[in-house]
């Protein structure tokens, strides 16, 4: 950005993830931000703006061809979401700079990846009818326990998120077998093999987590073929983006039985329809896409990383966290490799 111009920055952020707060404002002055909900507003300042912040699930087929078609001078996109599979199907500005926040909520996505895991191992869901009831029957429960320690987790995707799993794994004392794209070796994985072997090492899981995004190539991931791979009573976690499960297959495999349970914070359509058979099976736990919410603290970090790319784009500097606007594949060549929170290094066919 070249000196003495007055920036525009347009912000279209439901008002609950809206993190360009007052402070924020206030720290920069010389720039102009224009809060923008709803559409018909966005497309009322988009045009003389150079900048757009906004999240994933915002950023619709109307703002992506408001933003190709009739914002010649957007620089730059700033999503508050890590995932930004959305975005991509609806079309960005080939001239922008695109940037996202991964990296930034890998801890607590890592931490609610680890709770529906405990949740569904540890039987919590099927207690659930139980309490509603105020039965206490310990014995009935007994047949859905069951204990991590020992246990073999696989983790498909080890960026920042893929990473924190296994650490956090391994406190449970549970045995860690990553997949990424090139199979490298990794902290916290007893190994690591590339996407080519992911259906190879399905029957050692005890549990499967999905860490990875969403692309043309991991898009229904883990399909029919996958899941007989699977030893029987296995779990399935995740985490990421819905599409990367074959939902039906997932559903199938649950109510016959060949899989032990399932804890999704990500289904293919979402919101999951009433009709979904997920919402009955004892043997899901569910959450409505929240794994990424982190509260105030997290709000502080990720307006800090915004604080800094704003920094950044005044002074002419490259931002952190880049994209490619084409692939969604992550430009910088110091970024961490993703899972869930990048692309750039999980396995295409094995989104946050």
């Amino acid at each position: 950005m070249s000196g003495g111009r007055i920036l525009r920055v347009a912000v279209n952020l439901p008002s609950q993830v809206d993190i360009v707060d007052q402070a924020l404002q206030d720290d920069f002055p010389e720039v102009h931000f224009l809060k923008a909900r709803a559409y018909d507003e966005l497309a009322r300042v988009l045009p003389s703006c150079q900048v757009l912040i906004t999240n994933n699930s915002g950023y619709t087929p109307e703002v992506g061809r408001l933003a190709v078609r009739h914002a010649p001078g957007l620089e730059w996109i700033q999503f508050t979401t890590t995932g930004i599979d959305t975005a991509l199907r609806s079309g960005l500005p080939p001239g922008a700079v695109v940037t996202n926040m991964r990296g930034v909520r890998a801890e607590v996505l890592a931490t609610h990846a680890m709770a529906l895991l405990l949740g569904v191992m540890r039987g919590l869901h099927s207690f659930e009818p139980l309490r509603e009831r105020r039965q206490w029957q310990r014995d009935a429960m007994t047949p859905f326990t069951r204990a991590l320690e020992g246990g073999t987790l696989v983790i498909v995707g080890l960026g920042s998120i893929g990473s924190s799993i296994a650490r956090k794994a391994r406190a449970f004392e549970m045995r860690v077998v990553g997949v990424s794209r090139q199979g490298r070796s990794a902290p916290h994985c007893e190994r690591v093999v590339p996407h080519t072997q992911f259906r190879e090492v399905l029957p050692e899981a005890d549990a499967l987590v999905l860490a990875l995004p969403l692309t043309e190539e991991t898009f229904h991931l883990l399909g029919r073929n996958e899941l007989a791979h699977m030893k029987p009573g296995a779990v399935v976690v995740n985490i990421a983006r819905g599409g990367l499960i074959d939902e039906p297959a997932l559903i199938a495999a649950l109510q016959q039985g060949r899989l032990g349970g399932a804890g999704l914070d990500v289904v293919e359509s979402e919101p999951l329809a009433p009709d979904s058979p997920l919402w009955g099976m004892q043997n899901v736990l569910l959450t409505p896409h929240i794994g990424g919410r982190g509260g105030v603290e997290q709000d502080h970090r990720l307006a800090a990383l915004l604080a800094d790319n704003l920094r950044r784009f005044q002074a002419g500097r490259e931002l952190r966290n880049r994209v490619d606007a084409r692939t969604g594949l992550a430009l910088d060549a110091h970024a961490d490799h993703p899972a869930g929170d990048q692309p750039s290094a999980d396995p295409p066919g094995a989104g946050r």
